[in-house]
């Protein structure tokens, strides 16, 4: 999380050399402190928290700042920001409603998705950098991720009708 507010001001300045090597840190250090947590057993409920909100401010952050540079396509960051806040609006609406316990696990197509939209920034910021070629291949990254995101939407989407119909609530 320390990493994006320096990384959206190197894109702002169109250091994108910069921006791409400390994304590359950033996502050491998120698999770096993964492995840790896993290996030692440190897995805490703010750490549960803070590691998803730590990718998804970096996914956001740099999804926008690319969008606003014409790098990303705007309807994509649209897409992504849309199936976040549907998530995010269902599990509030869940839990408001009394006796509607819902848990929403990261699903497997979800941690696809984060992969998939972090590939499509990494792979951005590198042919803007001049370290790798990939401006053809950015448009199937873009489709790809799209793919990704709504799949994934429609996965917790099914989650959803599923935990209501658990209940035996009307849907």
């Amino acid at each position: 999380m320390v990493l994006v507010p320096f990384i959206v001001i190197a894109l702002i300045d169109e250091n994108y050399r910069e921006a791409f090597w400390l994304t590359l840190i950033a996502g050491a250090s998120d698999a770096i402190d993964g492995v840790i947590a896993r290996t030692f057993s440190h897995k805490s409920l703010l750490g549960a928290y803070l590691d998803p909100l730590a990718d998804k401010l970096l996914i956001i952050g740099l999804f926008v700042t690319l969008a606003m540079q014409g790098e990303i396509p705007i309807w994509l960051v649209a897409l992504a920001l849309a199936r976040d806040f549907a998530i995010v609006a269902t599990v509030a609406a869940f839990r408001r409603a009394k006796g509607i316990p819902l848990r929403m696990r990261p699903l497997f197509i979800s941690k696809v998705n984060t992969f998939v939209q972090v590939g499509l920034i990494v792979a951005t910021l590198a042919d803007l950098a001049g370290v790798v070629h990939l401006t053809e291949a950015r448009p199937y990254l873009v489709w790809l991720a799209a793919a990704t995101t709504t799949i994934s939407w429609l996965a917790y989407f099914v989650e959803g009708m599923r935990a209501l119909r658990r209940r035996q609530l009307p849907v």
